[in-house]
């Protein structure tokens, strides 16, 4: 914009002082904008060449506001990253317990706004700064950690701590790179939990060989959803409630029963959820499938988990 005006005003200058053509005016002022050294179209009068003067001051201003605007995008731009890097680097030294994934795309960003909203710390591996992960950090200012490099090197799985991580989910976009995630992330870490997508139904036993604890199929997961919300639909908008992202209403949790635990010996009559505001909707014992709706004289025994479903009344 200033530019334009600079070039706005030199020539309406020129035509008015010394009865240039647009053209003329258009070339004069270009020639003294640029300080190229050419000669003047017309001998310039005394009030041309004082004119002249301040348009040149201009010029000079334009290539000095110019100079200093270039120069501190680039040293913002460095100077950031150099810090975001380091920021990393320190937090990677400490950080335990945290997910890992691999992957910035449509799913990884449903992943990553999951896991912010229980409160869980998170690393996306990520090297393609256009993924819809990487944007929402840039345009929306997320606070995502994201480490640069490729998800398919076991050296980048390291650097992101899978050793210390709780789990770890490969949704990359196919699925020969997702099997040769789950195959490093696995030889890696014997421990980590490990989720992964496919996107054909024929690559699940070997995603499962290869060590992955869960394989999801999208296509599949949401057909599923399809039909279950055509044909039930009530119970569709209940589970909609349940999950949906302005839901304040319910909570769903889980209690481990450890060796040594009060409840041990107690039938779930006994304990009493219900005073805090939970119903028990399953439960899982050490070595035995999910009991759904188990009935209140159930006796806790160790190594049960038990899942409640309601609101606490805390």
């Amino acid at each position: 914009m200033f530019l334009l005006g600079l070039l706005s005003v030199g020539t309406l200058g020129y035509i008015l002082i010394e009865s240039y053509n647009v053209l003329e005016g258009i070339y004069m002022t270009v020639v003294t904008i640029s300080t190229v050294g050419f000669s003047e179209v017309k001998p310039l009068s005394d009030s041309g060449r004082v004119f002249t003067i301040f348009l040149i001051l201009g010029g000079v201003l334009f290539y000095g506001l110019a100079i200093n605007v270039v120069f501190q995008i680039i040293i913002e731009r460095s100077f950031k990253g150099f810090m975001e890097t380091q920021i990393l680097k320190e937090k990677l030294k400490t950080i335990t317990g945290h997910y890992i994934i691999c992957g910035g795309g449509r799913m990884a960003m449903a992943i990553c706004t999951e896991l912010e909203k229980a409160g869980h710390e998170f690393i996306v591996i990520e090297k393609n700064s256009d993924s819809p992960v990487s944007k929402a950090v840039e345009q929306l200012r997320a606070r995502y950690m994201i480490l640069t490099g490729d998800a398919l090197s076991e050296e980048t799985l390291a650097e992101a701590r899978l050793d210390r991580a709780e789990g770890l989910f490969s949704v990359l976009p196919t699925d020969a790179d997702n099997l040769f995630v789950v195959l490093s992330a696995r030889r890696l870490s014997s421990k980590v939990w490990i989720e992964t997508r496919i996107a054909h139904e024929t690559t699940r036993p070997k995603m499962l060989q290869a060590g992955a604890n869960r394989v999801l199929s999208p296509y599949h997961v949401a057909g599923i959803q399809m039909a279950r919300s055509m044909l039930r639909p009530q119970v569709d908008d209940f589970v909609e409630l349940y999950l949906g992202e302005n839901n304040y209403e319910f909570e769903a949790k889980i209690q481990q029963v450890q060796a040594g635990d009060s409840r041990i010996g107690k039938t779930l009559n006994d304990c009493r959820f219900g005073d805090e505001g939970f119903s028990v909707t399953a439960l899982k014992y050490p070595d035995r499938a999910l009991q759904y709706a188990p009935p209140v004289e159930t006796t806790i025994v160790a190594g049960m988990a038990i899942f409640l479903l309601g609101h606490s009344k805390d």
